[in-house]
């Protein structure tokens, strides 16, 4: 694509390229007499103060120094398009002057704003859906249970057995489009955090006893190295579901007889949680799906003693939750077999 270029010195143009010209559709001679202010007339006004900013920012600053941002403009045909501009402070003649690399970003902008509007249209899809399977599956699961708790003396045990196969498949998809709802409300920018003044560790600890249970049925071992408190503000609930997924995960892709460590550290004003596990690991390229939308990656038939069911989506909704919160989520893993850590951090917030 085009580089439109040029330099200005003492609040004038000292050089311009034909490039620009093209991209701004003014013709070489006219650019030449401007000065910074009309470049700012051709700017879009909503996006002045930004320039403003960030020419401010290379004004103040040393030779050498550089800027990058990106605005609109509206050429001389009155056309919109957006431009990224890279702003460098430079000696020129021997004097300091401002050199301006310009590229026309409007094909990628008007493709990114219709991603945008195609996701949006995704999340909404989903969210009706998921809605409208919601009336149906309560159904079932209701004359499920109705069946066992009215008719129990009346079915052998085949019959009992195939209800119970139901109702368990009701409880998959019931976690499923829970799973969905919350992606779209993620996605649509519809959640809104309610944060207190809570204890981290008081947390952490209540969501290994919920899942220890399992991890005994797995004869693991769930390990802690925690503080006695972490006070900060978050949404309970929400964080639960992080360290849930967190744990979770270690239990079920940890082989029996297996160890997972729950650990906390502070560090640079954050709290750092990280859960640990002696389980299959990741390879590289399985690392770059985590914490995408059904990025799962697939366990079954590869004779590995793991649990497999999920939708994909939990890494995925831990990670819009805690930035949601201000923090990072993160995972280290050298390779199949060789275990992995789970990180997650939020910020030191005091009243």
């Amino acid at each position: 694509s085009l580089i439109g270029i040029n330099i200005l010195e003492d609040d004038k143009i000292k050089y311009v390229n034909k490039a620009l010209s093209t991209i701004i559709e003014y013709p070489i001679e006219e650019i030449s007499n401007w000065n910074l202010q009309a470049f700012h007339k051709i700017t879009h006004p909503e996006d002045l103060p930004r320039v403003y900013e960030s020419i401010k920012k290379i004004q103040d600053g040393k030779t050498g120094s550089t800027i990058r941002y990106s605005c609109r403009i509206t050429t001389k045909s009155k056309k919109i398009k957006w431009v990224e501009i890279f702003v460098k402070l430079i000696l020129y003649q021997g004097k300091r002057a401002i050199l301006a690399s310009i590229i026309d970003i409007t094909t990628q902008m008007e493709a990114e704003q219709k991603l945008k509007e195609i996701n949006q249209m995704k999340s909404e899809l989903l969210s009706r859906t998921s809605h409208e399977l919601k009336t149906p599956l309560i159904s079932i699961k209701g004359f499920s249970d109705l069946l066992l708790s009215q008719h129990y003396y009346k079915l052998d045990t085949d019959v009992i057995s195939f209800i119970d196969e139901i109702k368990h498949g009701c409880v998959r998809l019931e976690n499923l489009i829970k799973d969905i709802l919350t992606t779209s409300e993620l996605e649509l920018g519809k959640t809104q955090l309610k944060t207190e003044m809570e204890d981290l560790s008081f947390l952490i600890k209540f969501s290994i006893r919920e899942f220890r249970g399992l991890a005994e049925i797995r004869k693991q071992i769930i390990n802690i190295d925690i503080h006695e408190s972490l006070n900060t503000k978050f949404e309970k609930e929400r964080i639960h579901e992080v360290l849930g997924n967190l744990i979770t995960n270690a239990i079920k892709y940890t082989p029996p007889q297996g160890s997972i460590k729950v650990k906390t550290e502070i560090k640079d004003e954050f709290y750092i949680i990280s859960v640990k596990d002696n389980g299959i690991g990741f390879t590289n390229e399985e690392k770059a799906k985590l914490f995408t939308q059904f990025g799962k990656i697939e366990r079954f038939g590869q004779g590995l003693d793991v649990f497999s069911e999920g939708s994909g989506l939990g890494l995925y909704i831990s990670k819009k939750i805690v930035e949601l919160h201000g923090g990072k989520i993160w995972v280290e893993s050298i390779g199949r077999n060789k275990g992995s850590t789970f990180y997650f951090s939020l910020p030191i917030i005091n009243e």
